[in-house]
């Protein structure tokens, strides 16, 4: 396995949370740091992360080998900095959002083994491995409202829903789609497509929700 720093690890350990591709736009927006040159070519030459560079911003999506890469046990010593060497602005924050991302990914992991267990009990009376029991629209609606206020800076901000939907991974895209059509009946509400589209890769494809006949790529709540 190719040696890594510190800060290839957050890199890493931000990509693994995420479990989709991401943007420098998104990266800096949801952490506050972006991938750029020479790091994302040090991982790139390590099978660890594969870029997409043809368009700006770039984007980036951890590999099987960058995930397995993030399993490999750590030491102390291997985190400890040289004499007289001092950790830039840059690094803090970066092992800041390598935590947020940590964070996110524990509630994620907490969240969903009561959503699992549920289902595995419902698989198993109605005789059904693998059925899961469907979210009751009400308390889906509470959780994508608590979901936006954890990627949205403040209320009314527009956040891509390709961030929203890895933290509701236990919901099925069909349901979560009605949803969130249905939260347009709020007042507060909006479901609108990307402006420029020449930003629209296949994640933002994927992650839209179509609704009267054109794809909605961004949701903002608070907006009155």
């Amino acid at each position: 396995m190719a040696e890594l720093t510190s800060a290839d690890y957050a890199y890493l350990i931000i990509l693994k949370a995420a479990d989709r591709e991401l943007s420098n736009t998104e990266l800096s927006r949801l952490y506050g740091v972006r991938l750029v040159s020479p790091d994302y070519e040090r991982l790139n030459a390590a099978g660890y992360v594969s870029s997409d560079t043809k368009r700006r911003p770039y984007r980036h999506t951890i590999t099987s080998d960058g995930k397995k890469a993030v399993l490999v046990s750590l030491t102390v010593d291997q985190g400890k900095p040289v004499d007289g060497e001092k950790r830039s602005a840059g690094e803090r924050q970066l092992f800041w959002a390598a935590l947020i991302a940590s964070q996110q990914l524990l509630e994620r992991l907490a969240r969903d083994r009561p959503a699992a267990a549920a289902g595995n009990g419902v698989a198993a009376e109605a005789g059904h491995e693998g059925m899961a029991e469907s979210v009751e629209p009400a308390d889906l609606a509470g959780r994508i409202r608590a979901a936006y206020s954890q990627l949205a800076g403040s209320p009314g901000e527009w956040i891509d829903l390709t961030a929203l939907r890895p933290l509701l991974q236990d919901v099925s895209k069909a349901e979560l789609d009605r949803a969130l059509a249905g939260l347009l009946d709020a007042g507060d509400v909006l479901l609108e497509p990307e402006a420029f589209m020449h930003r629209v890769g296949e994640s933002e494809r994927r992650a839209a929700v179509h609704i009267g006949g054109e794809d909605r790529h961004k949701l903002a709540i608070g907006r009155r």
